[in-house]
């Protein structure tokens, strides 16, 4: 299941990311940043799965945290 939620969050970031290089209209990123963490989350948790003493699991999870309070806090303030 989560490699399902791994390949559908893929989609929607390249998608997402190719829409704005194209048509040059950035008000959609911070929408494809905050897909982006949630990305970088489901493969910590992935990797996790894998090898429970996995260092780069839990520096996924870190940073796609770290990626996704950044995203709601300057949607929140801006």
């Amino acid at each position: 299941m989560l490699k399902v939620l791994k390949l559908i969050l893929s989609i929607f970031v390249f998608t997402l990311g190719g829409f704005a290089l194209i048509t040059k209209n950035f008000d959609l990123l911070p929408y494809s940043l905050f897909l982006l963490g949630i990305l970088s989350f489901v493969m910590g948790l992935i990797d996790l799965k894998k090898d429970r003493t996995s260092f780069q699991g839990y520096a996924n999870i870190g940073a796609s945290l770290f990626v996704v309070f950044v995203v709601v806090y300057t949607s929140i303030f801006n």
